[in-house]
């Protein structure tokens, strides 16, 4: 492969790290050194190690010195570049400034992440404050099953078949538009109320357990005849199951309370941001 192909095959991905120029500053071994300017080794390996882990590449020979050519490469453009003096564009210093910023908050948060990781006792005490959260609120899952029909003639006569003493099960197998329930009777199974439309689910939470809807519950879907069979607190799932969520929240939690310390001790000026 000539280096003329290998930066079309790389050099887009590169784009996104700084010039080797800045990078010279390292006090480390040259991997290449190109018009009397080093080329740092560690350098080299920063790049051979995001390409590889950003995408199916392999962490081969001849990938290794594929990107070298286009490292020289990129050198020697950067060199002429700076031979014009593109280095005083205020177009590069702007970008050259936000890149510069990006890096460094991108480095403080990962400093954060590790200064702010959580102990087995702190997730479990979140753990413990999320589940008695959950208890107030009062969630419910229901087990309900429906009948759903076209027409609200047809739906009233359901209503009246159920209170005159017909199986509910027995009317969802002859009735119900709802192919996926009805020959189990209409059966939906134990569920939340955010699972369902919005109609159903007002519906639903004003029945009691054994209740059937007074009057038919009109959806997108047609009319419904609800009955509520059971009711039951909302399982909570086991720590184990949302430790890693636990934690990923409390390190967010640690990062928004640095930001907003950091803020309140700052002093800021507005200057016309409207304009």
């Amino acid at each position: 492969m000539n280096s003329i192909s290998t930066i079309s095959k790389y050099c887009f991905a590169l784009l996104i790290f700084l010039s080797t120029a800045n990078a010279n500053a390292n006090d480390t071994d040259p991997i290449a050194i190109v018009n009397g300017v080093e080329i740092p080794k560690d350098y080299f390996e920063m790049l051979v190690k995001s390409q590889t882990s950003q995408s199916q590449q392999q962490d081969t020979p001849q990938f290794r010195n594929d990107l070298l050519e286009v490292v020289i490469t990129r050198e020697i453009l950067a060199q002429e570049a700076i031979k014009r003096e593109l280095d005083s564009n205020r177009d590069y210093q702007l970008q050259m400034a936000t890149t510069k910023e990006q890096l460094l908050i991108n480095i403080l948060f990962k400093q954060l992440v590790d200064e702010s990781e959580p102990t087995e006792d702190q997730k479990r005490t979140e753990y413990s404050r999320l589940k008695k959260e959950n208890a107030k609120l009062e969630e419910k899952e229901y087990l309900v099953r429906h009948i759903l029909v076209d027409d609200i003639e047809t739906a009233n006569s359901i209503i009246e078949k159920l209170n005159s003493g017909s199986e509910f099960s027995d009317l969802a197998k002859e009735f119900s538009t709802d192919t996926s329930t009805k020959d189990s009777g209409g059966d939906l199974g134990w569920s939340s109320p955010n699972r369902f439309v919005k109609p159903f689910s007002d519906g639903m939470v004003q029945l009691a357990k054994g209740e059937v809807s007074a009057t038919p519950v009109l959806s997108n879907y047609g009319y419904h005849v609800i009955q509520v069979t059971d009711i039951r607190a909302s399982d909570f799932p086991p720590y184990e199951d949302i430790q890693d969520q636990i934690k990923k929240e409390l390190v967010g939690k640690a990062r928004d309370d640095f930001i907003t310390k950091l803020r309140d001790q700052s002093t800021i000026e507005k200057l016309n941001p409207q304009n």
